[in-house]
């Protein structure tokens, strides 16, 4: 079922899956991305597991509210507070966080700073690094792959103008996120690309970015955690490298760390099956 809710002043998106009596998992997606980028089978096979599953659009993204960065300037903690303001609206006490990218530092605040709402954190291909504003790249722990750096380079100098074009680089970005064991298909993607885009043609991805560099590092905050905590990171990511998963588990207490051989920046849809069944077991053997 589809909500509009308001949470920190702000109107926000979401919808839920499932029975309101199970677990809550709430879902939190990362930089540029609407939630419905939470693929619908991904949510169904959750919901069919026994979670009451919610996903919902960022500040800036999709269907919620837009925010002029340069008069109300916001970080990832309050991206986490819009978050929290989710979870109040729907009347959800405690929630599962899985936080993919940006929603995994979104998901780390939210357990920094909200424990009492969280049964359990999932951090998936994100770190506890923040952008340095000067190079809008890592600021302490290894800097994105070249490949990358090239992409938004050339994007940067020839900015998309037309819906075909941003086509084009969404289509382009996904093809550089995606990591070696991932097989592409490209009518598929642009499909995908095309459905986001008649859903909202809005853009936040700049406002994030200068979010996520206004942030707090929480490298020496992490190992103050308590809760269950589970790392998911692919081998191949381009664009948080694979050692920012592995400093994110070695920070947090008794964290449990599975790498994902071959899976870049992105959601392996070849491996739901097997990610759901690692996510129902974290979030089974976490619940109260």
């Amino acid at each position: 079922m589809e909500h509009m809710i308001t949470s920190n002043g702000l109107t926000l998106w979401c919808e839920d899956f499932g029975d309101p009596a199970d677990p809550a998992v709430l879902l939190v997606m990362g930089h540029g991305g609407q939630g419905t980028a939470w693929p619908d089978s991904f949510c169904e096979a959750l919901a069919a597991g026994g979670r009451r599953v919610v996903r919902f659009d960022n500040r800036d993204v999709g269907l919620s509210d837009s925010v002029d960065f340069a008069t109300s300037p916001y970080t990832v903690g309050d991206l986490a507070a819009d978050a929290i303001g989710v979870l109040d609206a729907l009347g959800i006490e405690r929630a599962h966080v899985i936080g993919l990218s940006m929603g995994g530092m979104i998901g780390q605040e939210m357990a920094i700073e909200h424990p009492d709402r969280m049964l359990s954190l999932t951090s998936w291909m994100s770190t506890p690094d923040v952008l340095d504003p000067v190079s809008f790249d890592w600021k302490s722990l290894p800097g994105r792959n070249a490949k990358v750096v090239e992409f938004f380079d050339r994007v940067a100098a020839n900015p998309p103008t037309t819906r075909a074009e941003r086509v084009d680089v969404a289509v382009g970005l996904v093809e550089v996120c995606a990591g070696s064991a991932t097989k592409l298909d490209e009518v598929a993607l642009r499909k995908w690309v095309e459905a986001g885009l008649d859903r909202s043609e809005k853009d936040g991805t700049l406002n994030q970015v200068l979010a996520i560099a206004r942030s707090r590092e929480r490298f020496h905050l992490l190992p103050g955690l308590s809760l269950p905590t589970l790392v998911l990171h692919g081998t191949d990511d381009p664009v948080v490298p694979f050692a920012h998963g592995e400093e994110t588990a070695r920070l947090i207490p008794d964290a449990r760390f599975i790498p994902l051989p071959g899976v870049g920046h992105e959601i392996p849809m070849a491996q739901e099956e097997f990610l759901v069944h690692v996510l129902l077991t974290h979030t089974c053997a976490s619940a109260p």
